[in-house]
């Protein structure tokens, strides 16, 4: 008696996600994968990840295996932007500029960045080594020492801007960042317990856009707004616009602060902004603050900008938000050990 086989059923193509007219298949045909685009430009699939999400750029299309493919022009500029980023300059400043821009700043000198505090070095050298146990205690008794606004101010703020400098620079992995700003928050979270606002403080609500997934950053701006007696409600990272107006309607908050911690182009920002702005109720504040502010084309109607910490609160204290006081907070050696 024989064995019957049954014949393997045709494999089935994936559904295309892409526009399946003549051009749009000749254009997808023409792109590259993303390990030939790696192996061309020499950058990292880590950061082309992390530029699409921050920066809106590159866009890859998506062949019909689902996989990312990445047409020519955009190949061409991955690579001009490799080599400003060898000639020192940073993502964020190139990352979301037209090509033509690029190739204007090709040669150009810029300045080397400013050298760090040398504790802030020091911090920086740990976490570039893994030595995160030692990281830990240094912050730590920086934090004690240096009192809860300076060492947010001082230490932490710059110490994240260089972790993520050296990230885009390739100097440090992904990880690394991820790492650091988890122990970051947890050593935060140590001190918000001991923080109270004032009894006539009004609340705000902190969040940042679905583009700027960053947590550390709403971290430190509660807890300098807590040192200013004001009241946070923080729903989180990367949310949608139309979460954040059901949230300011339904705990009837006194203003909304949007939060761009890492830097996206312009475009993007100004998109996010509007939208939000579109969903809030008529007359609630909107502030906005972070790297992207200085990237808008132009004006927001009823949209407050704020380019530091400092302007954050001069905007709080036209809208009436600011309560009388400011809150000491003592913090004892003990809270912020290892």
């Amino acid at each position: 008696m024989g064995i019957l086989i049954k014949a393997p059923t045709p494999r089935r193509e994936p559904a295309m996600s892409f526009d399946d007219t003549p051009g749009a298949v000749h254009e997808t045909r023409s792109a590259l994968h993303i390990r030939e685009v790696v192996r061309i430009t020499g950058l990292r699939r880590e950061q082309l990840y992390m530029w699409q999400r921050r920066y809106g750029f590159p866009s890859p299309l998506r062949d019909p295996f689902g996989d990312r493919v990445y047409p020519p022009e955009q190949v061409a500029r991955l690579k001009l932007i490799k080599q400003l980023l060898s000639e020192g300059w940073r993502a964020g400043a190139v990352v979301p500029l037209a090509e033509s821009a690029l190739q204007s700043m090709l040669g150009l000198t810029i300045e080397d960045p400013a050298p760090l505090h040398p504790e802030i070095e020091a911090a920086a050298a740990l976490l570039g080594n893994h030595r995160v146990g030692e990281l830990q205690n240094h912050l730590s008794k920086l934090l004690v020492g240096q009192g809860l606004r300076k060492f947010l101010e001082s230490t932490l703020i710059p110490l994240n801007e260089a972790v993520h400098d050296r990230v885009v620079r390739g100097e440090m992995q992904n990880y690394q960042e991820l790492r650091f700003a988890d122990l970051a928050q947890r050593l935060l979270r140590d001190v918000t317990r001991l923080v109270r606002p004032t009894r006539d403080a009004r609340q705000v609500l902190l969040a940042t856009p679905p583009n700027d997934p960053n947590q550390l950053g709403l971290a430190i701006l509660e807890l300098l707004l807590f040192t200013e007696g004001v009241n946070c409600l923080t729903l989180g990272a990367g949310v949608p616009a139309q979460e954040i107006a059901g949230a300011a309607s339904a705990y009837h908050v006194a203003v909304v602060v949007l939060l761009f911690d890492r830097g996206i182009s312009g475009k993007i920002a100004g998109q996010e902004i509007r939208s939000l702005r579109t969903e809030l109720p008529a007359g609630m504040p909107l502030i906005v603050s972070g790297r992207a502010v200085n990237l808008l084309a132009k004006t927001i109607p009823e949209v407050c900008t704020a380019a530091d910490f400092s302007s954050i609160m001069a905007s709080m204290r036209e809208v009436g938000t600011l309560s009388s006081g400011v809150v000491s907070v003592v913090l004892p050696k003990e809270t912020v050990q290892a």
